[in-house]
Formats: structure tokens, C-alpha cells, sequence
């Protein structure tokens, strides 16, 4: 018998916080875990992860939303249809749902098998996705995240102010940062570069992550080289090749979660800028902060900014004052001590607290309670 069935729309071998909790969880119990396969992961890269990984392959553009293509709908209700049926066969005692897109069979499986819900909430996709001027659209969206958050036997989000957000939650309520794992890179090994390293890692490369304003910073600058890693749209190609005319600029492509902290390591800063007019991005915790704690680097960003100036660890700029961004490039570029100084906060931090085996224990109680085999 299957312990847990994790779910997760897409991404799943590329994102960082499915690898941890699969990782985690692997330890004590038996887990599968369940996808669709709309990137096309070729087989040696799915059977080469480190759980049981089941993909639903059918074909369908990613990141095209439902209002842009009601077709969009046919295809999810496909995938929906998929993922119930797989639940029915493995028949897991609790079901761990990621996000919204996942979270409607798993409630039906609970409901009709008395099994577990975890509800798992990486984006409030509301918040996240949805204009607020499309007040029926996110009205609808947010009740529906309100009503499985609720139903759930245990709901999990990324940080207090995520987990404030909703009205009403079940009994069992619960932070997990989005903390790395401690890597412990040899960052002597690393560093083989002599111009400043700067690096921007993501799962999806768009404008509303401000890259073209971190280009028009650096492009004039000498001795910065700037590396970003990650996917990226068809219909965002032409403005990534723009962006990569700039001679300063290079282009790694999208890594697994561990070659991305490798690549992040070898860096000298870090930097990560949030399209301030989204909801969600003031109460997210994102990755990047704890990546570049755990980096021990500074961190360039505009978010975050009570956590960063709390830590000492980095440099909050505005995300359209590409002046701002300039010139706290140039001040880390200019000044190894500070660099040291930040990055030395944030890995004093990152092991006192932001750690993942921090994050891994709560994960554990939540499922020794839910399983009680321990």
C-alpha cells in the first residue's frame, strides 16, 4: 500500500520545493508522485528521479491559461480525470496536493475513500495569477482556494503572511519555508572566475521578473558578469534573445534544483525582482532568499525587505529604478568586504534558522499525526 501521493500540476522534476519534500518524505514512508507532462521530460530524466514518478502525457501548451484558450479546460479536465483514476489504483492513505491545479481530484478521492488531504499551497493562484480588475475571475478563483484550504485535513503554505491570507483554515494550520537543504558547497572550489558574478536562477524567465531592467543596469558596466538560468516561453523567446545580445549576458538554461544552487554558489551575488503590482508577491517568501543564505552571497532584491534588513544579507532596491539597481551592483562590486560582511549574516541565519532540516521536522510531525506510525 501506498503511504503518500504527491501532486503537482508541472515542473516536477525541475522544482526545488517538490525535490525537498519527496526527498524528505521518502525517508519514512512509501510515496508516488504524480504530474503532467507538458514540458515532454524525456524518460531517462523522469526515471533518474529520486521517487516513483507518474506523468499524464498529454500533450498541451504550458503557461496557457484557461481564460486565454477555453480549451485549456478540456485539457485539464483530462488531466483531472488522469489523476483520480491513478489515485484509485495506488490507493494512498493521504494525498499531498500542490496548488489549486491539482487539488479537485484529490478532494474527490477523499471524500469517497475517507482518506487525508494535504493541501499545499505554493502560490495563491489569485493572488498570484489574476488581475484584481478581473473582479469576478479572482473573486471565484480565491473562494475556491478558501474552500479546499478549509477541507483539508491539513493545510501548509510558504509563510505566515500566505497563511494570514485566508479567512478561514482548517484545525491543523502550518508554515514551511521554502528553505534549501545545507549543501555545504566548497565555495573555494567554485569560484574560478575574476569578474563579479552575478546570477538570477528561475523556473520561468518573464518580464514581470524584471530582467530587463537588472540588463539595463549592468550592460554598461565592466567587470560584472551576469548568468541567468532558467525556462522560458515560446511567445517570451524574442525578448530572452534581446536580452542576450547584451555581450555581458549568458544563458544556461533550465537546471535541476541542485545544478541551480551549484551555479548560484559559484556567484558572487544573487539577485531576484518581483513585479511589485502582484498581490502575491507581497506575502511570498520566495527560494531565492534562502538559496542565497544558505549560498552565504548578498542578494539584490525588492521584496522581502523586513526579512533582508532583519538578516543583514543583502540590498532591497526598487523594482522599475534601474539607477537603484545600478548602483547596488556596482557598490558590491566595489566593495569585497561588504559582500563578505552580507553573505556571513545570511549563513549565520540560514543555520540558526532557515534551514531545511528546520522545516523537514515540522513536515514529519504533520505526517507521524496524519499516518501515526511513528
Amino acid at each position: 500500500m501506498t503511504d503518500i501521493a504527491l501532486t503537482r500540476l508541472s515542473g516536477i522534476v525541475y522544482d526545488p520545493r517538490v525535490f525537498k519534500i519527496v526527498k524528505s518524505l521518502g525517508k519514512r514512508y512509501s510515496i508516488l508522485v504524480f504530474g503532467w507532462n507538458r514540458e515532454k521530460l524525456p524518460k531517462n530524466i523522469v526515471d533518474s528521479y529520486i521517487a516513483d514518478v507518474r506523468l499524464c502525457n498529454l500533450s498541451a501548451p504550458r503557461g496557457i491559461s484557461v481564460t486565454r484558450s477555453p480549451k485549456m479546460l478540456v485539457c485539464y479536465a483530462y488531466y483531472w480525470t488522469w489523476l483520480f483514476v491513478e489515485l484509485v489504483k495506488s490507493h494512498p492513505e493521504v494525498v499531498h496536493s500542490c496548488d489549486l491545479d491539482t487539488v479537485i481530484p484529490c478532494y474527490l478521492y477523499k471524500l469517497l475513500f475517507r482518506k487525508k488531504l494535504v493541501f499545499d499551497v505554493f502560490d495563491r493562484y489569485a493572488m498570484a495569477f489574476v488581475s484584481t480588475k478581473s473582479k469576478k475571475y479572482y473573486w471565484t478563483i480565491n473562494a475556491l482556494e478558501e474552500f479546499f484550504s478549509k477541507r483539508s485535513n491539513v493545510l501548509i503554505t510558504i509563510s505566515k503572511e500566505v497563511l494570514a491570507s485566508f479567512q478561514k483554515k482548517p484545525k491543523h494550520s502550518i508554515v514551511i519555508m521554502n528553505c534549501p537543504e545545507d549543501h555545504a558547497i566548497d565555495k573555494k572550489k567554485t569560484k574560478e572566475h575574476h569578474l563579479l558574478r552575478i546570477v538570477f536562477t528561475g523556473s520561468i524567465l518573464r518580464k514581470s521578473r524584471g530582467l530587463e531592467n537588472i540588463v539595463g543596469a549592468i550592460k554598461d558596466l565592466t567587470g560584472i558578469e551576469f548568468i541567468i538560468a532558467g525556462w522560458y516561453l515560446e511567445r517570451d523567446k524574442d525578448f530572452l534573445d534581446q536580452i542576450l545580445k547584451v555581450p555581458n549576458v549568458k544563458f544556461r538554461g533550465l537546471l535541476k534544483p541542485n545544478d541551480a544552487l551549484a551555479l548560484e554558489a559559484s556567484s558572487d551575488v544573487m539577485i531576484a525582482l518581483y513585479e511589485p503590482d502582484t498581490l502575491w508577491h507581497n506575502v511570498t517568501l520566495p527560494n531565492k532568499l534562502f538559496e542565497a543564505m544558505m549560498c552565504g552571497i548578498p542578494l539584490i532584491t525588492n521584496v522581502a525587505s523586513k526579512l533582508v534588513n532583519e538578516v543583514g544579507f543583502g540590498l532591497i532596491v526598487k523594482y522599475n529604478d534601474v539607477d537603484q539597481i545600478k548602483q547596488a551592483i556596482v557598490t558590491l562590486r566595489d566593495n569585497a568586504t561588504l559582500r563578505q560582511k552580507l553573505g556571513l549574516n545570511g549563513r549565520k541565519a540560514f543555520l540558526e534558522k532557515y534551514n531545511w532540516s528546520k522545516m523537514e521536522e515540522v513536515l514529519f510531525k504533520v505526517y507521524d499525526g496524519l499516518l501515526k506510525k511513528y
